[in-house]
């Protein structure tokens, strides 16, 4: 059978070099960042309503979002109940600018948290607590010539993801390498350091000292300017939705145009429902697996796949088979199907493009 043979086989014929993953010949330094949901799991998990969960879920993901594009930072990807990005800026470890807007944006997630459970107890939903962890080293980017989305590898965005469960709820912690940077600057005086007693271990010898990161100046004048910053955000998003129906008005056979079948697959629950939620809702007909060898055993029992499923939407770090590996898989049966690396929150921008 073809998927035995694939599953043994390396046959560099399936290569598309015109569509593949490259990663950019030079590392790159960079300052990233986790945002982590606390328990959400549990919580979700006494939600009955599957609509609420992705609500739940948008809120909290959403209002991040907003927060690292105003910041200067990219993300690089959503997991549902986490956020991971980075900042360009901090490439040149001299870019004092960069690295007072690393520091500015995590301490005003903490704050908006406020703003976040306002709004989830306006939709009857269970207030959020979450983790914020940042370090800062060398990476390897990846990027797709189907995807505007960048993906980054390497020591550092492990270390990053380590260390935030050593933060309080609601805290922040960062490594030693971002700690060193940061302690070089003049705005290292407005926030307090303090350094974990536990700290992270990196080798059988090796330990890597963390600490906790507090704002000093944190004051009324700072929440009514995140306040304000959603505000004219969700006026916006407003303005948005009113043209759009009216545009829904005037054609009212526009959903049609883009009735396409979409083939999603992520192996985080979470994420994939995300996906779920926001495509059928816009009227796409969607199949979604977060078993990769399960959706390419779908993709290959549908009489011409290619005709079937105008794209398909993959997630790179998958268990078992990853999606760089299902992605030359697919290619192999179907050369002409559209495949795009990305995540949830690029997910709108990048079917403008595709479709």
């Amino acid at each position: 059978m073809i998927l035995d043979n694939w599953e043994t086989d390396d046959n560099p014929s399936i290569f598309d070099r015109a569509q593949e993953i490259r990663f950019l010949p030079h590392s790159q330094n960079y300052c990233v960042c986790f945002v982590d949901l606390v328990n959400s799991t549990k919580i979700t998990a006494e939600i009955s309503d599957q609509r609420k969960i992705g609500q739940y879920y948008s809120i909290f993901i959403n209002t991040m979002a907003v927060l690292v594009k105003h910041y200067g930072a990219k993300i690089v990807k959503n997991v549902g109940d986490a956020l991971i990005f980075y900042f360009p800026g901090t490439s040149d470890a001299r870019n004092e600018t960069a690295f007072q807007n690393v520091l500015e944006c995590l301490t005003t997630m903490l704050v908006a948290r406020n703003i976040i459970n306002a709004k989830l107890r306006s939709e009857n939903l269970p207030s959020v607590s979450y983790r914020i962890s940042a370090d800062y080293g060398k990476v390897e980017v990846a990027t797709s010539t189907s995807s505007k989305s960048e993906d980054l590898f390497g020591s550092t965005m492990n270390i990053c993801a380590k260390i935030n469960s050593m933060a309080e709820p609601n805290g922040i912690v960062i490594g030693e390498a971002l700690h060193q940077i940061i302690r070089s600057f003049s705005f290292a005086d407005e926030y307090q350091f303090k350094e974990l007693q536990r700290r992270y271990s990196i080798g059988f010898s090796e330990r890597y000292p963390v600490y906790c990161a507090f704002s000093n100046n944190i004051s009324k004048t700072d929440i009514g300017r995140i306040n304000s910053l959603f505000r004219s955000r969700e006026s916006a998003i407003s303005n948005d939705l009113q043209i759009n129906e009216q545009s829904q008005v005037m054609k009212p056979q526009q959903r049609q145009k883009y009735s396409y079948n979409i083939l999603v697959v992520d192996d985080e629950p979470d994420t994939a429902f995300t996906y779920k939620t926001l495509l059928s809702a816009e009227g796409y007909d969607v199949q979604v697996f977060t078993d990769p060898q399960e959706a390419l055993k779908h993709f290959v029992q549908r009489p011409d796949p290619s005709s079937h499923y105008q794209l398909v939407l993959l997630d790179i770090r998958m268990p078992r088979l990853n999606g760089l590996q299902l992605f030359y898989k697919i290619k192999a049966v179907s050369p002409n199907t559209k495949i795009v690396f990305c995540s949830a929150l690029d997910i709108a921008e990048e079917l403008t493009s595709i479709l």
